[in-house]
């Protein structure tokens, strides 16, 4: 009897054993990281970093601020991720754009790389770009602005993560230009008409003002479609699309002219320190300045400096300006696309792009952003009406970087002689021609 006992209790425990067995080979179900925004939902989301350790080299065309808050961001990204290391490079803005315009551009064999907004299709299009999109999940897609997104979609794809954006204001010299007026006049209390930017060097010059009339950066080709768009109260890619051109009343030919024919009295040095304070003492009427360096300039300058100047962002009212962003590709030959994806969606996060904002002046690109709970000072229209940020732009497509670049060659060489006026004035017709919206 208790050897059939025994033999019962053998035979349950081999079924036990058999049952349970599959159990014990399953794998373990993967666990996500805890989301890196501490809190608050990153723009984009991606899978996981998987196992395998993961090198990383970025390169970022962005300035030193930019640089050090994304260097920032990034150790806090190695303490999540202790599996990825990555080597972050900085290439100064002026000098990329500089070899970009040569076609002598190189990201340095990176995997991922942070460049101007303009330069991201003409990228994708010579196959140097991953896609996207697969860094995008569920409705983040719908998070950056319009603006930004058509700038970054060709051929049916999202080539491009946006990272931040900062458009160009005008700052006024309020003192300078109540001196040109009489009491009880308008003309020059800003935003000026065309009428009154084509008086104002000639009224400097009346006063007996030594003053230039405009100081812009005189590299920059988006500083000068910022400039024509003032000039002229329209979008600021209006002048690269034949129907912008067509409606404007000959706005675009003023403007080129008086650029020309006043070109002895625009300031085109770099907004250092020191411009700001030479300019709030009368150095310049106007200067054309991305918003975070005016913002940055007149937190810095001394209260009675600052108070003759007064930052103009009517033009953001305006269908379209040049969001003036950064965003980031990822390369086609980085061997770790996971990983790269990765670090794309935390480095937009919500929580990093408010860091941004709030140490560098460039303004975040998600929508939910903009309510009143994260303090952003600068207005933008709601989402629901049309303007800036909200409306896509007209000119889009790859061979918008490469005639950006022929533009401000030009630019360049008005403004220091070696571009005759009759060259500059052909612009109209030989370079400000139609771009093919391509999305």
């Amino acid at each position: 009897m208790a050897r059939r006992k025994s033999t019962v209790i053998l035979v349950l425990l081999t079924l036990a054993v058999l049952l349970l067995s599959p159990w014990a080979s399953a794998p373990a179900p993967t666990v996500k990281p805890a989301s890196p925004s501490g809190g608050t939902e990153a723009l984009p989301s991606a899978s996981p970093v998987g196992e395998e350790p993961a090198e990383l080299a970025v390169t970022a065309v962005v300035g030193m601020s930019e640089f050090e808050t994304l260097q920032a961001q990034n150790e806090a990204f190695r303490l999540r991720h202790p599996d990825v290391s990555v080597e972050l490079r900085r290439q100064d803005p002026a000098e990329a754009g500089r070899r970009w315009n040569g076609e002598e551009w190189s990201p340095d064999g990176a995997d991922i790389w942070l460049v101007p907004n303009e330069w991201v299709t003409a990228l994708a299009v010579a196959g140097e770009l991953l896609p996207a999109d697969e860094v995008f999940v569920g409705e983040a897609i719908s998070e950056p602005f319009d603006s930004l997104v058509s700038q970054l979609k060709w051929n049916g794809y999202v080539w491009a993560v946006p990272r931040d954006m900062d458009p160009y204001v005008v700052v006024w010299n309020t003192k300078v230009l109540s001196a040109l007026q009489a009491e009880g006049e308008t003309k020059f209390s800003p935003p000026l008409s065309p009428e009154a930017w084509r008086e104002l060097p000639g009224k400097l010059a009346e006063a007996g003002l030594n003053a230039g009339w405009l100081a812009i950066d005189g590299s920059d080709p988006l500083a000068l479609l910022a400039w024509i768009g003032t000039f002229a109260n329209r979008r600021e890619d209006a002048p690269l699309t034949s129907a912008g051109q067509a409606s404007d009343g000959g706005a675009l030919e003023q403007a080129l002219s008086l650029l020309a024919e006043a070109r002895s009295g625009i300031r085109s040095g770099p907004l250092t320190p020191a411009f700001w304070r030479s300019f709030a003492a009368g150095e310049a009427a106007a200067v054309v300045a991305r918003n975070s360096a005016a913002t940055r300039a007149l937190r810095t300058l001394s209260g009675s400096e600052a108070a003759a100047l007064a930052i103009d962002r009517s033009a953001w009212n305006r269908d379209f300006v040049w969001p003036g962003g950064v965003s980031i590709v990822l390369s086609a030959k980085t061997k770790h696309e996971e990983a790269a994806r990765v670090w794309a969606a935390e480095m937009t996060s919500r929580d990093n792009q408010l860091q941004n904002y709030r140490q560098t002046g460039r303004l975040p690109v998600s929508r939910s952003l903009y309510s009143e709970a994260y303090g952003i000072e600068e207005p933008l229209n709601d989402s629901g009406s049309g303007g800036f940020p909200n409306e896509p732009a007209l000119a889009s497509g790859p061979e918008v970087a490469s005639r950006l670049a022929e533009i401000g060659a030009l630019w360049s060489g008005l403004l220091d002689g070696s571009v005759a006026t009759e060259r500059w004035k052909a612009l109209a017709t030989e370079l400000f021609a139609d771009f093919k919206r391509d999305r």
